[in-house]
């Protein structure tokens, strides 16, 4: 079934009590076991949940960690291990905004997660097809990369890509993306996307077919972060995925040894936390499920590019939309944001003359 989009550049608006210190950014990988979640909070405490893990018990980590409420939620890919917990989160939290990818890949908790979206009235947001789709969660930058030609026969290689900016700061989220996905983003996505990051989750769970020498020398990442279970029976990650990163010099974070990895940064520099809150023990569950080939559930309407949402700079009287290319150069500090044109123009903005807003 096809999907509605919306339109590029979203403007998150709803405020989430935040519990870093102002003008920190804060990005968890939590402890799922064999999955990948990463929560993300702004400065301003808006926040985003990437992934639930294999099951509910990412109810029980969301609340330990005092998330109150959540913006924005997105599916990487359709795997058990990256969305069984994700109907329940979106039932108790109701997320303004979803994010998916163009995959057609589904399963019953597939169609649990679609049930729950329309029942909550969730906004959806699609990657492009030929250039990436910025969000503005506060003062932080979400960037969609573009996403490829549906692969039919692997799951994997429909992952959403997503790069993280916050000034000086960067984190690098690809789901599960093998080599035939990485090598179309050198081909087709901006070079600023994928090139010289802070930070990078280790795609599929540190697996052979999620990282190679090639990626790692284009991200050059300061840190990997790898998501997976104590004693998986995929092996993850694999030998040769960490024999590679220590010829490379790069440090690795893991949740099967560290639990949850939380990254804090004030845009210049970062530090790492790492914490066991019982979060995961025993057996991985999740993997991938029987593709069935029908979905009956209805998606919600596209939205209009009206409710996008708009930003300015403290230093000029012209506002823009998020997606405005004039957009993305304003500061962090000087970051202001409008819920509606009326909103930005009665603050004595004048619309930009490129974007039209």
């Amino acid at each position: 079934m096809k999907r509605t989009l919306l339109a590029a550049g979203v403007a998150l608006a709803v405020v989430l009590t935040a519990t870093a210190r102002a003008g920190d950014v804060t990005v968890s990988f939590l402890d799922v076991g064999q999955g990948d979640a990463i929560l993300i909070r702004s400065p301003e405490g808006k926040t985003a949940l990437v992934d639930t893990g294999p099951s509910n018990g990412i109810m029980n980590l969301l609340r330990k960690k005092g998330v109150e409420s959540i913006d924005l939620v997105v599916v990487s890919h359709h795997h058990a291990d990256h969305i069984n917990g994700m109907a329940a989160v979106i039932e108790k939290y109701k997320p303004k905004f979803y994010a998916d990818s163009n995959s057609s890949h589904t399963s019953t908790a597939y169609q649990r997660l679609l049930e729950a979206v329309n029942r909550a009235g969730c906004k959806l947001v699609e990657p492009k097809k030929d250039s990436e789709r910025k969000i503005q969660l506060g003062s932080v930058l979400l960037r969609l990369f573009p996403q490829p030609g549906e692969d039919k026969k692997n799951e994997n290689n429909n992952s959403i890509g997503i790069r993280l900016d916050y000034d000086e700061f960067s984190v690098l989220l690809t789901g599960d993306s093998e080599q035939v996905e990485r090598a179309w983003w050198f081909e087709h996505a901006e070079a600023s996307l994928y090139r010289h990051v802070t930070i990078m989750k280790a795609a599929h769970h540190g697996s052979r077919n999620g990282t190679d020498e090639g990626w790692l020398k284009a991200t050059r990442p300061k840190l990997v972060v790898v998501s997976c279970g104590e004693g998986n029976s995929y092996g993850h990650p694999h030998k040769n995925t960490l024999n590679l990163l220590q010829r490379l010099d790069v440090p690795v974070k893991r949740t099967d040894v560290d639990g949850t990895i939380t990254i804090e940064s004030d845009g210049k520099t970062w530090k790492v936390h790492v914490s066991h809150l019982g979060e995961h023990k025993g057996k991985e569950k999740g993997g991938s499920e029987a593709v069935r080939p029908t979905m009956n559930t209805k998606l919600p309407p596209t939205v209009a590019p009206t409710s996008v949402g708009y930003v300015a700079s403290k230093r000029s009287q012209v506002f823009h939309r998020a997606d405005c290319k004039s957009a993305a150069k304003i500061s962090a500090k000087n970051l202001v944001q409008y819920n509606s044109r009326d909103e930005a123009i009665k603050a004595g903005k004048k619309p930009c003359g490129e974007c039209e807003p």
